[in-house]
C-alpha cells in the first residue's frame, strides 16, 4: 500500500514537470517596461508591451472601461484613428500609440495575448490638462 502512494506521488511530480516544460514554450510578458504613463492633453502617448515567444499567437490592445478592442495584431478595430499599434517586423514590441489624447482617454489599457486562457498585462494612462503660465501663476487644466 505504501508503495502505491509513492508511485502516485512520483507520477504527480512527472506530470508537474511536463506541465512546466509546456509552460516554458508559452508566450510571456517582459515586465521591464513602464506601465504607468502620464501625458498632457494633445501629447502623443505610447504604451509599450513586450511579448517574448509569441509564436503563432496575436497581441491585442483593449480599452478596459468599455472592453473595446482597439487593435489585434497589426490591425486597428476602432474607428477612432488616434489609436494604432506600432510593431516593427519581427519585433517583440507591441506599442499602442494614442495621438492627441484627451482627459477622457485616461484609464486602464490591457495588452492581451490570445492564448487559452487569455494572458494580459494592464497599463494606466493618465492624461492631464495643459499647463499654462499666466502672470507668474501656473494654471493646471482649463
Amino acid at each position: 500500500m505504501a508503495l502505491a502512494k509513492q508511485i502516485s506521488v512520483s507520477s504527480n511530480i512527472i506530470m508537474t514537470t511536463t506541465t512546466d516544460e509546456s509552460d516554458a514554450l508559452q508566450p510571456y510578458f517582459d515586465f521591464d517596461v513602464p506601465r504607468n504613463l502620464t501625458v498632457t492633453v494633445g501629447q502623443t502617448g505610447f504604451l509599450h508591451c513586450r511579448v517574448e515567444r509569441l509564436g503563432d499567437q496575436d497581441v491585442a490592445w483593449i480599452r478596459q472601461r468599455d472592453l473595446h478592442i482597439l487593435t489585434m495584431g497589426a490591425s486597428t478595430y476602432t474607428s477612432d484613428q488616434r489609436f494604432q499599434v506600432i510593431r516593427p517586423e519581427g519585433s517583440v514590441n507591441w506599442t499602442l500609440q494614442i495621438k492627441y489624447p484627451q482627459t477622457r482617454d485616461s484609464g486602464v489599457y490591457e495588452c492581451q495575448i490570445n492564448t487559452e486562457p487569455k494572458m494580459s498585462l494592464s497599463y494606466v494612462l493618465n492624461v492631464i490638462g495643459e499647463f499654462t503660465t499666466v502672470r507668474d501663476y501656473t494654471v493646471v487644466g482649463f
